[in-house]
């Protein structure tokens, strides 16, 4: 094979690896590893359109009233929990108050912060969210012709922070649902003594 062959198959290998780590999906963080939103209220890099005018701080979802309707948390005859609790959300860079610069044409990263509370684990879900326009320019912007999603991906016609934190959240909680059943059929069978 010629080298300039295998530098070539090399990048291509390379940028893949690169895409898919972009689109990387959920996260799920243990104890003490919760990240800090990539805009943060003390952040410098923080814009001045996503701030909040009144005090200068980026608003994130602790700072909303939670705009989707919760089922109760209520808790079963074994201890299980029928949902999380949900503790933040923010985007990576569209700010929660002002959403993008154009509605019907935006592609960012949206994370939903947890907590269990049967464990007090925290964990982080990451979605893409996205319009068709934007998902279009992201494609232009890296001259891609192919553009691989995954499962946690919402794609919606415009901005509506409402509607993206619901699909978000019922996500969320079917598959908290999921994991409860799953450790159910899993757990090892009770034994009177050691094994």
């Amino acid at each position: 094979m010629e080298p300039i062959k295998i530098v070539i198959f090399v990048v291509a290998f390379l940028l893949l690896l690169l895409l898919g780590r972009k689109l990387l999906v959920t996260e799920e963080l243990h104890g003490a590893q919760v990240p800090e939103p990539l805009l943060t209220p003390d952040s410098p890099a923080a814009s001045e359109e996503a701030t909040d005018e009144r005090n200068g701080r980026v608003v994130v979802g602790t700072d909303l009233p939670f705009p989707v309707q919760l089922p109760e948390l209520e808790q079963d005859d074994d201890g299980k929990y029928n949902r999380p609790e949900f503790l933040n959300y923010y985007f990576s860079q569209v700010d929660l108050l002002h959403g993008p610069a154009d509605p019907r044409c935006f592609f960012d990263e949206f994370f939903v912060e947890t907590r269990n509370p049967q464990d007090e684990h925290v964990g982080t879900y990451k979605f893409l969210v996205a319009t068709p326009a934007g998902l279009q320019r992201a494609m232009d912007e890296e001259r891609q012709s192919l553009l691989y999603l995954e499962e946690h991906t919402i794609v919606i016609d415009h901005w509506d922070l409402t509607l993206i934190l619901n699909a978000a959240v019922q996500y969320i909680i079917k598959s908290y649902q999921g994991l409860q059943n799953y450790s159910d059929e899993h757990a090892l069978p009770e034994t009177d003594g050691p094994v």
